[in-house]
């Protein structure tokens, strides 16, 4: 009696037919769709079978979408997720992800199916092994699956497969990661002070100035440069500055992390951000502190130009002499960040405080600047102003055959006690006066 109204099992598996074929067995799922059509899919297994059948009529009984009968290829997958995500990237990510995707992948490897990849993984270590013949690096590697994973990602949550097989894959080691080295004040104010002396087209000075402010924005507030060349002049107060957006090619948009930050303002800073602004005759609060020559935002050109112009031959300069030095020739604006952390951590502010002014969350910061905040473990607090005029004295009152010995003892990260010159820089109880005199050339 306890049969009486169940299917028997041949009536319940009826939509789970077994064929044969030339290499096998295999179990057909048939299913009609909402418009009256059958569909039919095959499979290896009669357990997968059986399984996505119950899903078929799992999704029928809920009203949800039925799963698609044609077979999907990576180039189709690829095509729609970058329409409904890929395209809603940065500009810069989307070319990062379309130089991964089209030379590697695009007319290589995306001709299969994507139900391929979930039945035969072997399919993802054939890619990898076709990149490394080809002399393809780990770094271009990672980033061809990393763009690969997203697509399978949103196949998996758009039903069309069931797991995404990349992220189960032996990917390759990823690049060393790129540690700290902050630039030290003195370092920063010779950085300012040769770009402020460079040669260029503007008789004013004007544009000089503004380089030099463009460092010391990104080395004492600690700006992102895509963030220092968002601000306007509204953003800069008087004792803070106001992040809330960024420039990347050429496009004002979020914020790296997408936060909202205040970072506070040092004296000498704000100072240098007055002079500045009434060299260029006191612009609007709406008008951008660093605009291209339209008045926009600068563009990835006008970034690359800053860099090999004005940046890359400053570095190099300093970087000759003492050995220590060598390292400037290699640095990279973003690195002046650094400056920032070390500055303020030297200052006695606690790194969760410095973690929210700089944009880091709390384990960024006692991962990637573990080191700084070991440095300065027992050093003497010195105030962030105190440190940036200390560095413009000896800027100003040192031959450049001192601040070259200065400068590369201070990247050596030694103690204050020390009897060096050091003491001069960070002891508390040197307090030197700002000279009057012409500052020397440094």
């Amino acid at each position: 009696m306890a049969d009486i109204g169940r299917p028997k099992r041949a009536d319940r598996l009826m939509s789970v037919q077994r064929h044969n074929i030339a290499d096998g067995t295999r179990w057909k799922v048939r299913w009609r769709q909402a418009d009256g059509v059958m569909r039919a899919r095959s499979f290896t297994s009669k357990q997968e079978a059986i399984a996505f059948d119950a899903d078929v009529k799992a999704r029928k009984y809920k009203g949800e979408t039925l799963p698609r009968a044609h077979h999907e290829t990576i180039a189709e997958a690829f095509d729609e997720w970058w329409r409904l995500r890929g395209s809603t990237k940065a500009p810069a990510t989307q070319r990062t992800y379309l130089a991964a995707w089209n030379p590697h992948v695009r007319g290589r490897f995306d001709h299969h199916d994507i139900h391929e990849l979930v039945s035969n993984p072997q399919l993802l270590d054939e890619l990898a092994a076709d990149m490394r013949e080809r002399g393809v690096g780990n770094a271009a590697q990672r980033k061809v699956l990393v763009v690969l994973s997203a697509v399978l990602t949103a196949a998996v949550e758009w039903r069309r497969i069931p797991v995404n097989p990349v992220l189960a894959m032996h990917k390759p080691p990823g690049t060393r990661e790129r540690i700290p080295h902050p630039f030290p004040p003195v370092v920063v104010e010779r950085i300012r002070l040769r770009m402020t002396r460079r040669e260029t087209k503007d008789p004013t000075g004007t544009r000089a100035m503004g380089d030099a402010c463009l460092v010391s924005l990104l080395s004492y507030a600690g700006l992102r440069p895509g963030e220092a060349l968002a601000l306007t002049w509204g953003d800069i107060g008087t004792r803070a500055i106001a992040v809330d957006k960024s420039v990347s090619d050429g496009c004002e948009g979020p914020t790296k992390t997408g936060a909202v930050r205040s970072v506070p303002l040092a004296q000498p800073l704000a100072t240098d951000m007055a002079e500045f602004r009434y060299a260029l005759n006191a612009p609007s609060d709406d008008a951008l502190v660093f605009a291209a020559a339209d008045r926009d935002c600068w563009s990835r050109s006008d970034w690359n130009n800053w860099r090999n112009r004005v940046w890359n031959p400053t570095m190099s300069g300093l970087a000759q002499g003492e050995e220590a030095l060598q390292r400037l020739a290699t640095a990279v604006p973003y690195d002046c960040r650094a400056s920032f952390v070390s500055l303020y951590l030297r200052a006695g502010h606690s790194p969760l405080e410095v973690a929210q002014w700089a944009g880091h969350s709390p384990a960024v910061m006692f991962k990637h600047y573990a080191h700084v905040i070991d440095e300065l473990v027992g050093e003497p607090v010195l105030p962030v102003n105190e440190q940036i005029i200390r560095a413009r004295v000896a800027v100003k009152q040192m031959s450049p055959g001192e601040l070259d010995d200065l400068a590369a003892e201070l990247l050596q990260r030694p103690k204050v006690g020390a009897g060096s010159g050091v003491d001069a820089m960070y002891s508390p109880h040197v307090a030197p006066d700002i000279p009057k005199d012409p500052p020397k050339t440094a």
